[in-house]
Formats: C-alpha cells, structure tokens, sequence
C-alpha cells in the first residue's frame, strides 16, 4: 500500500512538471551568442537569438530557413548555428569576463573546447544553468531515455 501511495505521487508530480515544460523542449528562451565559426568575435558581431534545450541537445534556432543566396556567380557560405551535444558537455558555469558582451555570462566546457553565450538576466541564467545541469546529470547516470520518454510523452 505505502508503495502504490509513493507511485501515485511520483505520477502526479510529473503530471504537473509536464505541463509546465515547453514541450518537446525542457527549456526555451533567448540567448546572446557569437556567430558559430567565430567564437571570439567582437561584441558588435554577436547575436540574440532563441536557443533550445532537450534531451540530447542545447541547439540555436535558425529563424530564417533560407537557403544560401546566389550572388555574382559566387554562393555564399550558409550560416551556421550553434549546437552542444549534452554527450560533450564537461561543466556548465556563470562567468564574468570583459570580453563578453553585457549581461550575465555562460561557459559551458564541452570536449571540443568552450562555448560562450549571454543571458539577459542573472535569474534567466540560473535557469538555463539548472536546465542544462538536470539534464546533464540525467544523462550522465544513463537515463536519458527516460527522460526522453517524458518529452516525446
């Protein structure tokens, strides 16, 4: 009895997690980041754009699906977005460093070197902090799978 009464509440707790998620994603927001080939670009080059996190991924929205434009013959280079693998992440902290455009600094280290991006505030920081860590965390232990089961629902 005690058993089926812990199930029950585990059930309702995550009835009302899930409707609180952006759905298939676990966070949604907007994020300062530099152009994905120039990780070191000076602050005028940096962009505020909508990034999203799941199960697998911490990914930049590509708000315009346009296909490379043709010009004078030459096509130009399509724009690249950011996107970490959960799977490369090492450590994801606040930062504060001059070279990094106003607002509240993220470092996440990931196994192909650092990424940089700016949150609006320090509490919509604390937020993405906590997001990529549960989910971090969650795949570290090898449970990725359930929480991808509670996304894809």
């Amino acid at each position: 009895m005690l058993l089926f009464c812990i199930i029950q509440v585990y059930r309702s707790a995550l009835r009302l997690v899930r409707s609180m998620l952006p759905l298939p994603y676990l966070k949604v927001g907007y994020l300062t980041a530099p152009p994905a080939d120039d990780p070191i670009a000076p602050h005028k080059h940096w962009e505020r754009s909508q990034f999203i996190l799941n199960h697998t991924e911490l990914q930049q929205v590509n708000d315009s699906e346009s296909a490379p434009v043709k010009v004078n013959a030459l096509v130009e280079k399509a724009k690249r977005f950011i996107k970490v693998d959960v799977a490369d992440i090492v450590s994801v902290s606040t930062c504060s460093d001059l070279t990094l455009p106003p607002g509240a600094g993220l470092c996440i280290n990931t196994t192909h070197g650092p990424v940089f991006l700016v949150a609006d505030t320090w509490e919509s920081l604390d937020g993405w902090l906590d997001a990529i860590r549960l989910v971090y965390t969650i795949f570290a232990r090898g449970k990725s799978d359930v929480l991808a089961g509670i996304v894809t629902g």
